[in-house]
């Protein structure tokens, strides 16, 4: 028993022993400390929040579109200077814009039309380096990519302006080095002709389905001219983007038709109650 005792207590002093030449002496230690972390309060400037991953998308989305049409084009696959396949202008461009695109292409029956270069260098003759597209500038539904390059020496920017039609970017316009527009160049070619073409389903006018009741759409100037089939008066609406259209009430919610395109045949109707219902355009 007296030894028991006599070897606890020679435990007990080993531990307090190794307890003692083990404990942490803080005086000699040098710790690194970022530089500003010492100052770090409440009150400090938050960390910028990340893109999320739908814009970063839509940007890569933008860019992807521009690079891929020069990609088809310089492999003799461009949607230009070609009337065999209208499906491949549609793929790039809004449906305004592939029209007259469409139309230089047909008209001109071999001849050079309004476009008597190459829209996509802005040239006839072509040594092009230095090849490079920026990031996309997107901003809602609208988004623009510039290319860079320099051709025979030359620096040159072409900016794409695009638009976001049913999800997807599509080419609406493009700008050339001097700031001239190319769908500006097309109409001015064909003035009458473009003036006199009937557009079925191009336009937003005409007589529409929406819920159980119709209406009848009438451009007029800037603004669009509602008359319901129930009710009198009229209702002025005026365009917000390519494909949405609101009401400019006293007070309030706006009405609003947004398509589902430009084609303007079908979509939804969104009442100021916060009632939905379906549009499409009646035969």
């Amino acid at each position: 028993m007296k030894l028991s005792i006599a070897f606890l207590s020679l435990s007990l002093a080993v531990l307090f022993s190794v307890g003692s030449a083990c404990s942490l002496n803080t005086a000699n230690v040098n710790v690194s400390v970022p530089a500003g972390a010492a100052n770090s309060n409440a009150n400090a400037e938050p960390a910028g929040t990340p893109l999320s991953a739908s814009a970063e998308s839509q940007t890569a989305a933008a860019e992807a579109l521009v690079a891929d049409l020069y990609k088809q084009h310089n492999a003799k696959k461009s949607p230009f200077f070609q009337t065999k396949n209208r499906a491949l202008v549609d793929k790039y461009f809004t449906k305004s814009t592939a029209d007259l695109i469409w139309k230089d292409a047909t008209s001109s029956k071999g001849e050079v039309g309004a476009l008597d270069g190459d829209p996509l260098y802005a040239a006839q003759d072509m040594q092009i380096k230095n090849f490079s597209i920026g990031k996309a500038d997107v901003k809602g539904k609208n988004a623009t990519v510039a290319v860079n390059f320099t051709n025979y020496g030359q620096k040159n920017t072409i900016k794409f302006q695009l638009k976001m039609v049913s999800g997807s970017w599509k080419i609406d316009d493009i700008i050339w080095p001097e700031g001239t527009s190319m769908v500006t160049v097309i109409k001015e070619n064909y003035p009458t002709d473009l003036k006199s073409q009937p557009s079925p389903g191009g336009e937003f006018e005409g007589k529409y389905q929406i819920g159980d009741t119709s209406c009848t759409v009438k451009p007029v100037k800037m603004a669009f001219e509602i008359k319901w089939a129930k009710g009198t008066g009229v209702e002025m609406f005026f365009s917000k983007d390519s494909t949405n259209f609101e009401s400019s009430p006293n007070k309030g919610e706006p009405n609003r038709f947004v398509f589902d395109d430009e084609n303007y045949n079908s979509g939804t109707f969104y009442r100021a109650d916060g009632k939905t219902f379906s549009v499409k355009r009646a035969k």
